[in-house]
């Protein structure tokens, strides 16, 4: 039913190993003003390297497969919303050329000063509207999506 995956290191484990070496970092860095933050610091993150090393050598595919499948979701979830959060829908234009008909260009401080610039949070699409005009309706001009927004 499931590929067999080979023992070693999957997705889930080298986010616990970045999550672990971390938490080590910021336990040295933190060690000179709170000695108690240090102990807790290196209790998890050798906790986090004692679970990913018992995952490694686990013999029940399956059930790391899943788990694995489970840490994905949440992450891909996680770069959806970053992605259509933060950044502004691309166009077919490419760096070097002239820009697309309709292509938004970065906006500079006085454009920044008059307009406030809104993220649709259906396409990503990037959208202008007047600064100072209380709470208003946005209507995307890529996708139709109408949603409130204050400006």
């Amino acid at each position: 039913m499931f590929q067999q995956m080979k023992r070693g290191i999957d997705e889930l484990g080298r986010a616990m190993l970045i999550f672990a070496l971390a938490l080590s970092l910021i336990g040295m860095l933190v060690s000179g003003t709170v000695g108690w933050l240090r102990i807790v610091f290196s209790l998890l993150s050798g906790a986090l390297l004692v679970l990913m090393v018992i995952r490694m050598m686990s013999k029940d595919f399956n059930k790391r497969y899943q788990e694995n499948m489970k840490y994905l979701t949440y992450e891909t979830a996680v770069k959806d919303w970053f992605r259509r959060t933060f950044r502004a829908k691309r166009t077919g234009a490419k760096s070097g050329t002239t820009r697309a008909k309709g292509a938004q260009k970065n906006p500079t401080w006085s454009e920044m000063k008059q307009y406030k610039y809104l993220i649709c949070p259906q396409c990503a699409q990037r959208l202008r509207v007047p600064r100072g005009k209380g709470r208003i309706r946005v209507t995307c001009t890529n996708c139709g999506n109408v949603f409130e927004t204050r400006s």
